[in-house]
């Protein structure tokens, strides 16, 4: 089982947890599995972080039955580590996971961007996502322009008509988000250059350019890796 990080041995689960509101007219499993799967993934659950069943459901109110299934699709996914009459942790980043999320969401997204190519975009609809990340990124607010980055990515593969494609996409990527959350938020401009990838992109699309469009997209996936490789080298 993994240590302990210093940050994690300084844990506060309750502060971790503030704002988890379980609605009880809707299924609790899905609601806990989010509200966990979100804060490892930003980090404020940290690598190592022991998640106690017990507290958990205390904290939020719930059984521990519809915990244990959340704890279990998480540990599927390789976000938490399992260990029978042991605990269970937040899982340490993992490189070779890193990668491969990368390779499946760049020949997804690149198969994506190429459809729209031949079929269009709704460039309308578009604008005012991609208006918010660039305010996001003059501000250098990498956390907001994340979130704005998730809906236009969401949006393409609606517009192609292949959502489940994006499903599948983050079925995988969130071992990449831990690390690009992580990192990237203290890169100055990696927000707007993410925002100009994606300016690039519409651009091909909308001239009909496939393999232009393919290839920006394949690029702009990509680079989440160099960032990530360059940052773990260190300066």
């Amino acid at each position: 089982m993994p240590r302990l990080t210093p940050e994690a041995s300084a844990f506060d689960m309750q502060a971790a947890l503030k704002g988890v509101a379980i609605d009880r007219a809707r299924s609790i499993g899905p609601q806990i599995y989010d509200a966990l799967r979100s804060r490892i993934i930003d980090n404020r659950f940290p690598p190592g972080t022991a998640l106690s069943e017990k507290e958990v459901a205390r904290i939020c109110d719930i059984s521990r039955t519809p915990l244990r299934a959340a704890i279990q699709d998480l540990a599927g996914e390789g976000l938490i580590i399992v260990k029978p009459q042991v605990g269970s942790v937040v899982a340490p980043h993992d490189a070779a996971r890193v990668r491969e999320a990368i390779f499946i969401r760049a020949a997804i997204e690149a198969a994506i961007a190429r459809r729209l190519a031949e079929t269009g975009v709704d460039e309308a609809a578009l604008a005012p996502v991609l208006a918010a990340q660039k305010a996001a990124g003059e501000r250098d607010d990498y956390l907001t322009f994340f979130r704005y980055d998730e809906q236009f990515h969401s949006m393409l593969a609606r517009m192609a008509e292949v959502p489940n494609a994006w499903q599948m996409v983050q079925s995988v990527k969130a071992h990449i988000d831990r690390q690009r959350l992580l990192l990237m938020s203290s890169i100055t401009g990696r927000s707007m250059r993410a925002y100009e990838d994606h300016v690039k992109l519409i651009e091909a699309i909308s001239r009909g350019d496939a393999s232009a469009a393919a290839a920006v997209m394949r690029d702009h996936v990509n680079s989440a890796l160099e960032t990530l490789e360059a940052g773990a080298q260190g300066p």
